[in-house]
């Protein structure tokens, strides 16, 4: 799959070879997996504490219920909540625990972009049901999002989501739906 994205990377004109550091959102195999394609290279990878300790945890019965196997991986430095300064790009971690107890969705106040990994998606929200979720700290974690000024909303999977009103609606449609709130 890594391949398939840089081959995308490139014919939107991003060159793979400058990335510098690769934020997961968590460490599921579908995200997280990603990220070994850089374990042998100078490229930084970051995860939340909480994360990599779920990883530790219970990584091997996770990978293993899909039917991968357990990979050696690196993580380089880890995430917390609050700002983080990249280059030039001030951006803004939330910790956003129910998909997995570590789970983070990363802010670009200057862009008005969320990317929610698996928190939230097109008129859907991340399961709870894999090992260390938990839907009282996922709707927690949407309503700590939730009141931001986003324009663009990258989920882990599926279509994005553009302009606030959009955005704003699609927040209300998933606390009407799967928690009950007005």
């Amino acid at each position: 799959h890594v391949e398939s994205l840089f081959a995308r990377m490139r014919e939107d004109g991003f060159d793979p070879a400058k990335i510098k550091v690769v934020l997961c959102t968590h460490g599921h195999p579908d995200h997280f997996g990603g990220a070994l394609a850089f374990k042998n290279s100078s490229v930084r990878i970051a995860l939340s504490r909480p994360e990599e300790k779920f990883i530790e945890e219970t990584g091997r019965e996770a990978y293993k219920s899909q039917g991968l196997p357990f990979p050696e991986y690196r993580v380089d430095f880890h995430v917390k909540g609050g700002d983080l300064v990249l280059g030039k790009h001030e951006l803004k971690i939330f910790l956003t625990p129910g998909h997995s107890p570590g789970s983070i969705c990363i802010y670009w106040p200057r862009h008005k972009v969320l990317i929610s990994g698996d928190l939230v998606f097109l008129n859907s929200v991340g399961r709870t049901d894999l090992p260390g979720g938990n839907a009282k700290q996922l709707l927690s974690s949407i309503e700590e999002v939730s009141g931001l000024p986003i324009e663009l909303l990258i989920p882990g999977h599926g279509p994005v989501i553009q302009g606030q009103h959009n955005v704003r609606r699609n927040f209300e449609l998933i606390k009407r739906a799967f928690f009950g709130l007005a």
